[in-house]
């Protein structure tokens, strides 16, 4: 942690936001797991921007073997589908709200790194693994990604932090 001239909270009220940032952050891979929409647009600020428009090349489980070209068409279909960055709580619930349920996610978050740079904003490094079966039909079975989810956060007037900007950085996709 760093100092800054805008930091004036005490040691104690420093330690408490940063586990307040950290309960947001696990509210937000909980409620996207188990598909609660509004419960996940909730973290984010009304004015939040939010980016997962890093996808590198998905590769075979366990090898460097890129995945059948069914499959890396399909993600790029899906990626021309939006617009990145998503803009505003609305947008970024709009693009979630539609996921089939029978779309299976679990989202591990590890390793926080949380910096206050004023009394009502930080920033964050999280990373993370996430698992995905999809639907029947589909040209893709299962997703796993690892990397790490760069982010701000702003304590709004309500005295609650939010994700203010969220850009996901993906260092590795496998399917199958």
């Amino acid at each position: 942690m760093t100092a800054s001239a805008e930091l004036t909270m005490s040691i104690a009220d420093q330690l408490f936001a940063i586990e307040q940032i950290k309960q947001v952050k696990s509210k937000y891979a909980y409620s996207a797991d188990r598909h609660r929409w509004d419960d996940f647009a909730s973290v984010f600020a009304p004015d939040a921007v939010f980016d997962e428009s890093d996808f590198p090349n998905p590769l075979q489980p366990y090898t460097k073997d890129p995945v059948p070209s069914t499959v890396s068409d399909y993600f790029k279909q899906s990626a021309e589908k939006a617009e990145w960055p998503l803009v505003g709580r609305d947008a970024i619930l709009a693009a979630h709200v539609d996921l089939p349920d029978d779309h299976v996610m679990v989202h591990h978050i590890m390793d926080p790194y949380i910096v206050l740079t004023s009394d009502s904003t930080a920033t964050a490094r999280f990373r993370f693994e996430s698992y995905h079966w999809f639907p029947v039909g589909r040209p893709v079975k299962y997703m796993h990604n690892i990397g790490a989810y760069h982010e701000t956060y702003v304590r709004l007037d309500d005295g609650n932090w939010y994700i203010h900007t969220f850009k996901l950085e993906r260092q590795r996709v496998e399917c199958v």
